[in-house]
């Protein structure tokens, strides 16, 4: 099973890497080489991610609180360099303090739902951002998120609900279990993604640091993943899906 969804990782890079090499053809030199350095850093990100959940369960909740104390720091740093009003920068403190407890706790559940969810979290975002660099002309909204589009979200959504039907099949879950958790699961990770992109819009900046080679920070990278975990283990909590 395990060297099965490892192949699966391997062929949506070769796809996705197919994808950004004619996403990327028109851009200038220093933007097509961002786009490549983003795509390498996310392929390492994911095997160590599958190789925790795999070979290192215990420790993925440590991961976990790794990813979510990363972020909390790059707000803060926000907040000290870019002061906001007390009312603005405890808000998202306290939204995020929440969902980072439910994230933490979701590091602790059975590992077929964590290679679940970090299966449709990583399609879902990859190839929203190559459907949309690739087809998006619609966009959802250019003020909060001017990158976003329809063609990229359906065209993510799409891609998410195909693996979600291979990988559960695979996890062994039922039809109905795969697509209303995985569409859930896509809904989050977009949620997540644009209540990021609303937090940056109120601090006037582009990423919340640039820790990540061609990502930017913690955030900027596993938003969606924090945001869909959380709601993964409150789930989990009251239905018990495994």
């Amino acid at each position: 099973m395990k060297l099965i969804l490892f192949y699966i990782i391997l062929l949506f890079f070769l796809l996705g890497g197919i994808g950004i090499y004619f996403a990327v053809k028109k851009q200038d030199p220093k933007e097509r080489k961002k786009n490549w350095l983003k795509y390498f850093t996310y392929f390492i990100i994911i095997i160590f991610l599958y190789g925790c959940i795999c070979f290192a369960e215990k420790i993925f909740p440590w991961v976990c609180l790794s990813i979510a104390l990363a972020g909390l720091l790059e707000i803060n740093y926000l907040q000290k360099n870019i002061p906001q009003k007390g009312t603005v920068f405890y808000s998202i403190l306290f939204v995020y303090m929440l969902v980072s407890i439910g994230f933490y706790f979701f590091g602790s559940l059975s590992q077929p739902i964590l290679l679940y969810t970090l299966f449709t979290v990583c399609t879902f975002d990859a190839f929203s951002q190559i459907s949309g660099q690739l087809l998006g002309k619609n966009k959802i909204c250019p003020q909060l998120s001017p990158n976003k589009t329809y063609e990229g979200l359906f065209g993510g959504l799409f891609m998410a609900i195909c693996t979600c039907l291979i990988v559960g099949k695979i996890l062994d879950f039922s039809i109905f279990t795969t697509l209303i958790l995985g569409f859930s699961i896509c809904l989050f990770s977009f949620a997540g993604d644009l209540s990021a992109s609303w937090v940056k819009r109120k601090y006037g900046v582009k990423d919340f640091s640039s820790i990540l080679p061609g990502h930017g920070g913690f955030l900027d990278r596993f938003d969606s993943f924090i945001a869909s975990g959380a709601f993964v283990y409150l789930i989990n909590l009251f239905f018990n899906i495994r």
